[in-house]
């Protein structure tokens, strides 16, 4: 799998201070499985399209044909064209599916982020990349620095940074997971607001605080700083009967079926010295 990494920002308008806009970050969803949990997709996608001011980001994985590590072995395999195009077709009326499933998103899915399990059709291009372009939305590769921009009314605006990755496994502990996350905040992108993994489908959203020095005459102080790691879910359940599954194999804990939403709003604070306008998130999952 190549691994790309790409930065993309975009501005939206509220009407109101007091209004949130929802994100839901949603993702393996592994359509195509026998023990993929299609009456919670079908909640989540009823949910969705219900919720008033909702924006999206797909998070990779929306089918499950075929992993990175089958893909590297049908490419060394040396197939005849005659049985690579009959696996196009069946990937392609996967993909038609998903597509339609989530088609009521366009305008308002912010990106997608190419999953593990992102097939490659004979001329090159992934399945993917092609949900990103019907959906008519930035394709964000594997890795993505996002920068999404909020302007209220009065002139007053917050910006929201974020860092999106399909992810790496988290193991088996329940801390080794968010470990992951964390890992993606200390190592490359120090000054996120949030930090979304999917991948391991665990369904989390951990808000933590650190210091940050600010200045505010005369001098310099430490202010405190919130920002937020998560697992943006799955609907793929893990232990279902007479099914196998890798999570079976490894003895994986079962994981929580749903997607990731956050609220983002804009909080006015008003202090003798200052008057400014920031992000206030609170996560629904």
């Amino acid at each position: 799998m190549e691994c790309i990494y790409t930065v993309n920002q975009k501005r939206i308008k509220v009407n109101s201070l007091n209004d949130p806009i929802n994100i839901f970050y949603f993702g393996d969803v592994h359509r195509d499985t026998e023990s993929c949990d299609v009456e919670s997709w079908k909640d989540f996608l009823k949910e969705a399209k219900n919720t008033e001011n909702s924006y999206f980001f797909y998070m990779g994985d929306g089918n499950d044909f075929a992993s990175t590590k089958e893909k590297k072995i049908i490419s060394d395999s040396g197939l005849h064209d005659t049985t690579r195009v009959a696996f196009d077709k069946l990937a392609m009326r996967e993909l038609d599916q998903f597509y339609e499933e989530i088609s009521f998103m366009k305008g308002r899915l912010l990106g997608c982020i190419e999953g593990n399990h992102s097939w490659v059709f004979k001329d090159g291009k992934k399945s993917d990349e092609i949900i990103a372009e019907r959906m008519e939305s930035p394709f964000l590769g594997w890795l993505c620095a996002y920068i999404l921009m909020i302007d209220g009314p009065h002139s007053k605006s917050i910006s929201v940074p974020m860092a999106l990755c399909h992810g790496r496994a988290g193991g088996k502990r329940s801390g080794s997971s968010i470990n992951q996350v964390e890992d993606m905040r200390i190592t490359t992108f120090g000054n996120m607001i949030i930090y979304v993994m999917a991948h391991d489908h665990k369904l989390v959203a951990q808000p933590e605080i650190s210091l940050v020095p600010v200045y505010s005459q005369p001098s310099w102080k430490m202010k405190q700083s919130e920002y937020w790691l998560c697992r943006s879910g799955t609907f793929k359940k893990g232990y279902e009967p007479d099914t196998s599954g890798y999570e079976i194999g490894r003895l994986l804990r079962p994981s929580k079926l749903g997607a990731l939403r956050l609220q983002v709003s804009m909080e006015r604070k008003h202090t003798q010295k200052y008057d400014v306008t920031m992000p206030k998130i609170k996560a629904i999952i």
